[in-house]
């Protein structure tokens, strides 16, 4: 099994929504201490409670770059709801093959910082 797809290698290679967004609604980090990967992510929310702007920086390895990526290039436009109903295996299977199971932590980093956002953004 290759360590890392060509899906991986492209959104790690060339991010999309690799940026701190100005004067986000919501954000949190995730931290792995097993490898040192650290993720932010960070989210605007419109009036109507969808998701208008989304970014994430950090340090992070490319399973963990590209997933997040693939990740929150998908969410914007969505609400609440829909994002909590991303599960862990759509975001496996969006990076375009199998994972090796030691380096599933990695892929799912940005899934869990996501879903941090998610939750300070019930009081938006």
């Amino acid at each position: 099994m290759a360590l890392y797809t060509e899906t991986i290698l492209h959104h790690a290679r060339s991010p999309k929504k690799f940026a701190r967004i100005a004067d986000p609604d919501v954000q949190a980090e995730e931290f792995n201490p097993l490898c040192g990967d650290r993720v932010r992510v960070e989210l605007r929310i419109g009036e109507n409670g969808d998701v208008i702007e989304a970014g994430f920086s950090g340090e992070m390895c490319a399973i963990a770059k590209g997933s997040a990526s693939i990740l929150l290039e998908s969410i914007e436009g969505m609400n609440r709801a829909a994002i909590g109903a991303i599960s862990d295996a759509q975001v496996l299977e969006s990076l375009g093959g199998p994972i090796e199971s030691a380096r599933v932590k990695c892929a799912l980093l940005p899934l869990a910082a996501l879903r941090g956002a998610i939750r300070g953004a019930s009081s938006c």
